[in-house]
């Protein structure tokens, strides 16, 4: 499986969208990031699990993990679109 031009891009727009959000609300409250902790593995395995469930139901959990993992790759090959950006 490999990810297809339509969802490279959903998945660069949404990370795009974040990082503005974040910004922004970086911009009103400091304290955020400061206050912030890194998520465990167990936790996003979790988070996964529960997106799978409520809104993926077609996949499996190897399907799950196979599109996570690409989702990764495709975040680290693309970092230089969003250097540019900042």
């Amino acid at each position: 499986m490999t990810l297809n031009d339509r969802e490279r891009f959903i998945l660069h727009g949404m990370s795009v969208m974040v990082v503005d959000l974040l910004i922004k609300r970086l911009k009103n409250d400091v304290t955020i990031l400061e206050n912030s902790e890194p998520m465990s593995v167990d936790k996003i395995s979790s988070i996964m699990e529960d997106i799978r469930i409520g809104r993926c139901r077609k996949m499996n959990v190897d399907e799950m993990a196979d599109l996570y993992d690409e989702m990764k790759e495709e975040m680290l090959l693309g970092v230089e679109v969003h250097k540019d950006n900042i």
